[in-house]
């Protein structure tokens, strides 16, 4: 509240400013907390109104009016429909890069299982083939060209692996 209270210029202002702080801080809790869900949210939330009010303090002209009263709800709904949303968006993109995680070691997991099964069917030389291909992405006749033979031969090698 000190740091508040840095923004005005007068004694009255001041002790206005107490008596409104006094007076409204539970009440703009309780409007920040049902919009945002959450208790931290709620005092960001009310902290920045009395901040915004403090500078913007020449716009109050009496404490106990309903005007006042509509003016601070106001504000305090706009902060906490702001934070809201930044939370939102951020659990959102939290949730996403977690599903991604999760695929992409599903896909591993996988290519893992299928590679084990490889190893106990194939001979060395399909098995080779077949990482090289589907693995490392290496195309047929890159194949050929490191073990000097044909890329039809690989190809070859490669289907009869599948089947």
């Amino acid at each position: 509240m000190i740091l508040f209270l840095e923004y005005l210029n007068t004694e009255q202002e001041r002790e206005n400013f107490k008596k409104l702080y006094r007076q409204y801080k539970n009440l703009l809790f309780w409007i920040a907390r049902s919009k945002t869900n959450s208790d931290e949210d709620a005092e960001d939330c009310v902290q920045e109104t009395f901040a915004y009010v403090a500078k913007h303090f020449d716009k109050i002209d009496c404490i106990e009016s309903s005007r006042t009263k509509c003016y601070l709800a106001t504000i305090v709904e706009g902060f906490a429909i702001d934070i809201y949303n930044k939370s939102l968006k951020e659990r959102l993109l939290l949730n996403n890069s977690e599903k991604t995680d999760i695929k992409e070691n599903f896909d591993r997991y996988n290519k893992v299982e299928l590679f084990s099964v490889f190893d106990k069917v194939l001979n060395e030389e399909d098995k080779v083939f077949f990482y090289l291909k589907y693995l490392y992405g290496y195309s047929s006749s890159e194949i050929a060209e490191i073990y000097d033979v044909k890329d039809t031969y690989v190809r070859k090698r490669l289907q009869y692996s599948k089947e």
